[in-house]
């Protein structure tokens, strides 16, 4: 997987390969999908094959035109976007997605090398209903199954799986913290994990990135502009 940022490639390539899912989340607006599309466009435009699945209601054609900026058709063709709008959506396409992989084997063409989705939880988040704990018990079930597939993909077909994720809350002995949307779920199946926030300055933005379980982490911060994050701020 190519970031556009030098720091988020050095930090996670010096420990191992992208196997595993990596997730990307923070707070709305903060800069997941752009940071998405940029990663999205670095790899096509090295003439890989990326799926890109956009769940959220309004598809971001505008910031499509801002990231890709050379070589429009050449990249878009190696981008195949894919637009769910329901859960059930979400959930029968990221099963299918063996069947895409597949077909473009037997065709002798080179098969996708990265799935990006953006977001895994927000239609989820839609459906989850307090009152109905057996309809959010067979939700929680369905995103567990879609994040085993995705690590499935990944494994078997060296598939690099980025997810966007939602910032949520929970409450231990007293005292809040940010965690992903999908708790228990998502720590189990994410490997690394992308944290952006805001900072009290407009377009400067703080990254914090996470191996598993480990201590291996990184702190940096960087620069949001209307073409993208800058690898370099000054």
């Amino acid at each position: 997987m190519n970031f556009p940022i030098k720091q988020i490639n050095d930090f996670f390539n010096s420990i191992d390969t992208f196997e595993g899912i990596t997730s990307l989340w923070g707070q709305f607006g903060v800069g997941k999908t752009t940071l998405s599309l940029q990663t999205a466009y670095n790899n096509a435009l090295s003439g890989f094959k990326v799926i890109y699945i956009y769940s959220k209601p309004n598809f971001p054609y505008n910031k499509i035109d801002s990231v890709i900026k050379n070589d429009l058709n050449e990249v878009l063709n190696n981008i195949l976007f894919c637009k769910p709008v329901t859960f059930k959506d979400l959930y029968n396409l990221v099963f299918n997605l063996e069947f895409i992989i597949i077909d473009d084997l037997k065709n002798g063409d080179r098969t996708f090398n990265l799935v990006i989705i953006d977001s895994i939880t927000d239609l989820y988040g839609l459906e989850l209903q307090q009152d109905k704990k057996g309809k959010n018990y067979n939700l929680n079930y369905k995103l567990n199954q879609m994040l085993a597939n995705l690590t499935f993909l990944n494994k078997k077909y060296h598939i690099d799986v980025l997810i966007v994720n939602e910032l949520s809350r929970k409450t231990q002995e007293g005292q809040t913290y940010e965690v992903e949307r999908g708790g228990n779920v998502m720590e189990y199946w994410v490997k690394r994990s992308i944290k952006i926030e805001r900072t009290d300055k407009l377009n400067h933005r703080k990254f914090f990135l996470m191996k598993g379980k480990s201590n291996n982490s990184l702190v940096f911060y960087t620069i949001l502009n209307k073409h993208g994050f800058e690898e370099d701020p000054k």
